[in-house]
């Protein structure tokens, strides 16, 4: 059952897609994506945008029509964030402001962008997924994609947030 003031964020488009159909539907109707990838890798608009979509390892373009259309239907509600191509979690942060925390009836919180509070005043007996500050805060400066670094900034930031990859585990 879905613990209304918790939400969970889907952090794999790839792994969305092959279990999107055994989560429940509140929990689809609430979750917030926040996505590694390009937008134009699952919604190409031109032919180079096609080529390189196509060039990828993972098949975005093969993902069937009704995962396609449950991003859509998010997207419009304002809860997908695609870090490509800028690779700047400042617009993820800001993302995440714009939504509503549940459990506080306010915009998230900021994501945790200051490398000195993870060198410093981050805990790592406290940590869910990432025990690595220093991972953390290079996977933020390079606008990289680290799963574990992305989960455990989510939470460390808003500790109501569920990052997910495998519903199963949730």
């Amino acid at each position: 059952m879905n613990d209304d003031s918790r939400r969970y964020v889907f952090l794999s488009a790839t792994f969305l897609s092959k279990q999107y159909k055994s989560i429940p539907a509140d929990v689809l109707e609430s979750c917030i994506f926040f996505f590694g990838s390009k937008r134009s890798w699952l919604f190409p608009a031109s032919r180079e945008e096609m080529l390189e979509a196509r060039s990828l390892p993972t098949r975005y373009l093969e993902f069937d029509e009704e995962f396609k259309s449950l991003v859509l239907h998010k997207e419009a509600q304002r809860q997908v964030f695609w870090l490509l191509p800028g690779k700047d979690f400042s617009k993820g942060s800001a993302f995440l402001e714009a939504i509503t925390d549940p459990a506080s009836k306010k915009g998230y919180r900021p994501l945790i962008l200051d490398e000195s509070w993870w060198l410093g005043d981050f805990n790592s007996k406290d940590a869910k997924f990432c025990k690595d500050a220093r991972l953390i805060v290079n996977n933020f400066k390079q606008g990289e994609f680290d799963y574990d670094a992305v989960m455990e900034l989510l939470y460390q930031s808003n500790p109501t947030l569920v990052p997910t990859l495998y519903w199963a585990e949730s």
